[in-house]
C-alpha cells in the first residue's frame, strides 16, 4: 500500500513538473524562430521548395507541438471580447485573412465535422480584417463554429497575437488541448482554382478530420470522461 501510494505521489509530482517546465508557445518561438528562417530563406533563394516544408514540419514537431499556447484576448463578431482561456473545451484554431480566398471545399468540410464534434471540441476561426469583412464571410459556416477577427487598424492587441500573424504566417491550423497544449501546427490548404470542388471537400475534410482525432486522443489521456471518436 505505501508503495502504491509513493507511485501515485511520484508520478503527480513527475507530471506537475514536466508541466511546469513547459515553454510557452511565444518562448519556443522566441527561441527557435530565428534559426528556421535563416534556413528557410536560404532554402527560397536555392529554390528548395521541399525542404522549407521540411524545415517548417521540423520546427513544428521538435519545437513548437508540445509548447502551451499563450492566453490572447481578440472579439467576436458582435465585437464582444473573448479569450483563449474562455475555452474549456480542446480547441482546433484556424487563422485566416479576409482578403485571402479560402480553399474551396473548405467551409463545407468544417461544417460537417462541427455538427459532427460540437460537442467535444471548439472549432475556432480567427480572421485579420475590420468586422463588416469578418460578417460577411462568416455567415454560412455553422452555429458550432466560433468566428472571431482581430483588427489590425486598432492596434492593441499582444505579442502572441502578431506571432500568430507574422511569425509562421498565413493561414495555419493548430490543434490545442483544453490545457493549452500545442498538439500540432499544420499549413491550411491552398486554393486551386482548377481542382474539384468536391475534390477538395475531401482532401479539407481528411486534413482537419486526421487533427480532430489527434487532438481527442490526446485530450483522453488528460480527461475521466470518455470521448468517442468516429
Amino acid at each position: 500500500m505505501r508503495k502504491l501510494l509513493f507511485l501515485l505521489v511520484f508520478t503527480a509530482i513527475s507530471n506537475l513538473t514536466a508541466q511546469n517546465s513547459q515553454m510557452f508557445f511565444s518562448e519556443a518561438l522566441d527561441a527557435h524562430l530565428p534559426s528556421y528562417l535563416l534556413q528557410a530563406e536560404e532554402a527560397i533563394r536555392n529554390l528548395e521548395q521541399d525542404k522549407v516544408k521540411v524545415l517548417f514540419d521540423n520546427l513544428v514537431e521538435d519545437k513548437l507541438v508540445g509548447s502551451l499556447m499563450n492566453n490572447f484576448k481578440v472579439k467576436t463578431t458582435s465585437k464582444k471580447s473573448k479569450s483563449l482561456a474562455d475555452y474549456n473545451k480542446p480547441v482546433m484554431l484556424l487563422t485566416y485573412s479576409s482578403w485571402r480566398i479560402s480553399s474551396k471545399g473548405e467551409q463545407a468540410a468544417l461544417n460537417e465535422l462541427a455538427n459532427q464534434y460540437g460537442d467535444d471540441v471548439a472549432i475556432v476561426l480567427l480572421f485579420w480584417g475590420d468586422v463588416k469583412q469578418v460578417k460577411k464571410l462568416s455567415k454560412d459556416y455553422d452555429r458550432n463554429i466560433d468566428i472571431l477577427y482581430v483588427d489590425d487598424s486598432e492596434n492593441n492587441y499582444s505579442l502572441v497575437i502578431k506571432n500568430l500573424k507574422h511569425s509562421l504566417g498565413l493561414p495555419l491550423a493548430y490543434t490545442i488541448t483544453s490545457d493549452k497544449e500545442i498538439i500540432d501546427i499544420k499549413r491550411r490548404l491552398s486554393n486551386k482554382l482548377s481542382q474539384d470542388e468536391a475534390l477538395s471537400n475531401t482532401n479539407n475534410f481528411e486534413l482537419y478530420k486526421g487533427m480532430l482525432t489527434e487532438l481527442l486522443y490526446n485530450q483522453q489521456l488528460l480527461s475521466d470522461d470518455p470521448i468517442v471518436i468516429n
